[in-house]
């Protein structure tokens, strides 16, 4: 199952995403909902990853 992204306006810097089984060590049946939101850029890394700021994952059906 492909992965939903969205956000919420209340939070307008983090970004949500809920998979369903999202690599071999989590079952089909399993629902991810991760929440990330921007780094803030340094000089020593100008392009940072976005830093999680929660995970939940639970089974489903």
């Amino acid at each position: 199952m492909a992965a939903t992204t969205f956000t919420l306006d209340d939070l307008p810097d983090v970004t949500f995403t809920v998979a369903r089984g999202v690599d071999e060590n989590q079952p089909g049946n399993w629902i991810t909902i991760t929440a990330t939101r921007p780094d803030e850029p340094t000089e020593d890394d100008p392009d940072p990853a976005p830093i999680t700021v929660c995970e939940l994952g639970f089974a489903g059906p």
